[in-house]
């Protein structure tokens, strides 16, 4: 496996490939880690219950628009201009999904825990059990997180009026 970051001078246009791995990347100094990683691999004996919770959450996101998937070894990350929705880990009866976006939503019951990344990203983590988990709630945030995959928030005001500065995870403890 190879561990690799894209230096500013490889950026092209929209993208640049690395020769190893043709990955893409729309950011300078992006890392990631060269392998043969497929989907199939990631959900290679997962339970059928599971995988069918995978495919839906996919067809959940086709709706909202047009993405890459970029599988890695223990995970499979959805992918526009940046990575804005991870699939993390497929239980016996759930999955594991985060949200990359842009302001924390603790006012809610779908995140289990939030993580604040240097005040520029939140990462709101759930556990999906069934199809009605993905209720309206969580499609508005798989909304936002997608447009931060787009980099629709860059250059646009915080409308957020919440302090950022020391925000730590939270845990709801949803079962």
């Amino acid at each position: 496996m190879l561990f690799a970051l894209v230096h500013k001078s490889f950026l092209r246009k929209n993208h640049v490939d690395l020769p190893k791995c043709k990955n893409k990347f729309y950011n300078k100094n992006q890392t990631h880690s060269c392998g043969n990683f497929t989907v199939d691999n990631f959900l290679d004996g997962k339970p059928k219950k599971a995988i069918e919770l995978f495919n839906y959450i996919l067809s959940k996101y086709r709706k909202i628009g047009d993405f890459e998937l970029h599988p890695v070894k223990t995970r499979i990350a959805l992918l526009t201009k940046i990575r804005f929705c991870l699939i993390n880990k497929i239980g016996p009866d759930f999955i594991h999904v985060h949200f990359v976006l842009t302001e924390p939503y603790f006012e809610n019951l779908c995140f289990y825990r939030i993580e604040n990344l240097s005040n520029r990203f939140f990462i709101h983590h759930l556990k999906i059990y069934n199809r009605s988990d993905i209720n309206s709630e969580v499609m508005k945030y798989m909304k936002h997180a997608y447009h931060v995959g787009n980099r629709k928030h860059i250059g646009r005001k915080n409308t957020n009026s919440k302090p950022r500065i020391g925000l730590s995870s939270t845990e709801n403890h949803l079962k």
